[in-house]
């Protein structure tokens, strides 16, 4: 009883708290108190996330104090039913910016309102400083990425009833938040279906200064992030939405910010310009690889929350019409520049639209089927471990190298780079089938062959290209060791087992004679019985149920067919 009532006065002072923020404009970061849990868990209560603390501020806003494992501490994030109720809710996990936290989309950038009647629940989880990277922090390291990426997708699926389906799991946020949102869904493509990215530094190597000042704000040392641009220039790459933007090419990419200027004033917001210019360049590069994405370059508007509810309004518009539509009517590498960002398109432009979205969507539904089938595909990262669309891979190497796993599909793959390999594919194979393995690369050729496991599955090893050791004395004559081999390519090719093969083939001839056996004995076990005036489907036409077809009936059944109609 006293805890009830402790929570709801403390839910009531929450409240009064927001909207006193609310009207004086402060930044929420600095006012968060979380003495009231007590001291963080430990031993066995913190091996694993839980809920330590829940609060409803409204008919829509939940209030979560998770503790997170990946941070080992205790974060806020903040949760929004869906406006309009469904079964199983879309989700959108929205970020805050720099000096903002878990609060601030909900404090002031209207999101409640914004998403009233919406159909997604969004979750708003706070990131700190705004780093959304892993950072070591004194003695203790800062997963951000896994907090977000796999601690929240977790929590979500066992407090509420969320679709898990790709084009059900979209990524927004403005400034910093936009550049995790992007750079999530940079590293999981076969995850999330689309990317918002308002205001945002898109190109890391293009605004190190920023990045370092958000790291050593979160508490790091300088040049800590991830390292040197110079030296590890491939550590910035991986985690660039510029540098892995080829990975984008089946997600709905939305980019927005402001010229950093406003009409009426000579006032100019110089990061607004900056971030400007990154989306300039991030579009171009999309457009280079022929991506589908949408670029919003306003001619007006600071980085403030003026701007960021309009882009945020903007672009629940243009989900929404995609979803009546079916898919976005952007064809692929446009650069959608709308006349007005609230602007309803008129209605010839509507079936333009429809019709140009009902092509997308039937290209990207192939396009999934297909890679689940073991379609073709390529994927770049800086990970040493991952998994994309079924596929495990694992490197051991001696440094930070950019990965292309390339040619994807049941056929085989191409890999990049040095040290040793392990991969582990899908179930695209026949359990216990032989199969012939072709492995080629900077070491020589190797064959030999491999059964599918129970799962079909099949698992390679071998070795990339040599890694040059570190020079005992670096420097400029050395440099180049550091990526020395990195773009030698290593080759797998998979087929079936001649003797297998000729088996395989012999199975499904027998198979399919035992099929037509079985479809003939059907058709002659269900004779149709007469009967009079009913008439059932037919693939070949009107089939009557006497035995007679529709052409060979009476000249006055026609007739009266024809009256019928």
């Amino acid at each position: 009883m006293r805890r009830s009532i402790l929570l709801a006065v403390g839910a009531r002072a929450i409240r009064t708290l927001t909207s006193a923020r609310s009207r004086r404009g402060r930044y929420p970061a600095r006012d968060q108190n979380r003495e009231f849990l007590g001291p963080e868990p430990r031993g066995k209560d913190a091996r694993k996330w839980h809920i330590r603390d829940k609060r409803k501020l409204s008919n829509r806003l939940r209030e979560f104090f998770l503790y997170s494992p990946a941070l080992g501490r205790t974060v806020g994030v903040r949760v929004l039913l869906p406006g309009i109720p469904q079964e199983v809710s879309p989700v959108i996990h929205l970020y805050h910016g720099g000096g903002d936290d878990f609060r601030s989309w909900t404090d002031f950038g209207a999101a409640e309102e914004l998403t009233r009647n919406r159909p997604y629940l969004v979750v708003m989880p706070d990131a700190g400083a705004g780093t959304y990277s892993r950072l070591a922090v004194g003695g203790e390291v800062h997963d951000w990425p896994t907090f977000h990426t796999v601690e929240i997708p977790e929590f979500l699926r066992k407090t509420y009833s969320v679709s898990v389906d790709r084009e059900d799991q979209l990524l927004a946020g403005l400034s910093m938040g936009g550049y995790g949102a992007m750079k999530y869904a940079a590293w999981h493509p076969d995850r999330f279906g689309a990317a918002a990215a308002f205001s945002s530094p898109l190109d890391p190597l293009s605004a190190v200064p920023a990045f370092d000042i958000i790291a050593l704000r979160e508490g790091a040392r300088a040049m800590t992030l991830f390292g040197d641009p110079v030296i590890d220039r491939s550590e910035w790459i991986a985690n660039s939405p510029y540098g892995l933007a080829e990975n984008l090419r089946d997600v709905d990419v939305w980019l927005s910010a402001g010229s950093g200027s406003m009409s009426e004033t000579k006032d100019r917001d110089l990061l607004e310009s900056v971030v400007s210019g990154h989306g300039e360049r991030f579009s171009a590069r999309l457009g280079e690889l022929g991506i589908r994405h949408s670029w919003f370059p306003r001619t007006s508007g600071l980085h403030d929350w003026t701007a960021w509810q309009r882009e945020l309004a903007a672009w629940l518009g243009a989900l929404e019409r995609r979803r009546a539509y079916g898919g976005s009517g952007a064809r692929r590498g446009e650069r959608e520049v709308p006349r007005d960002a609230h602007e309803e398109p008129r209605r010839g432009d509507r079936r333009q639209l429809r019709r140009g979205a009902s092509r997308e969507l039937r290209r990207g539904e192939g396009a999934g089927r297909a890679i689940a089938d073991g379609g073709e595909f390529t994927y770049l990262t800086g990970h040493a471990l991952f998994e994309i669309h079924g596929w495990r891979v694992e490197i051991s190497r001696r440094r930070a190298q950019i990965v292309r796993f390339g040619e994807v599909s049941a056929a085989g793959f191409s890999l990049t780079g040095t040290g040793s390999f392990r991969v582990r594919t899908p179930g695209l194979f026949r359990p216990g089938m032989k199969y012939e393995v072709s492995v080629s690369g900077p070491l020589g050729s190797t064959d030999y062959s491999q059964r599918a496991d129970k799962k079909g599955r099949l698992t390679f090893t071998g070795r990339l290209a040599p890694a040059m050791h570190d020079p005992i004395i670096p420097g400029k004559r050395t440099r180049h060791f550091s990526t020395m081999g990195q773009e030698e390519v290593t080759t797998v090719r998979i087929a079936t087992a001649a003797e297998d093969a000729e088996m395989d083939g012999n199975e499904a001839a027998a198979e399919n004679e035992a099929t037509a056996v079985t479809v003939a004995r059907d058709r002659s076990d269900h004779v149709p019985k007469p009967a009079h005036d009913r008439t059932v489907a037919y693939p070949g036409g009107e089939y009557s149920e006497d035995g007679r077809t529709a052409e060979n009936n009476s000249s006055s059944g026609s007739s009266d067919s024809m009256n019928r109609r």
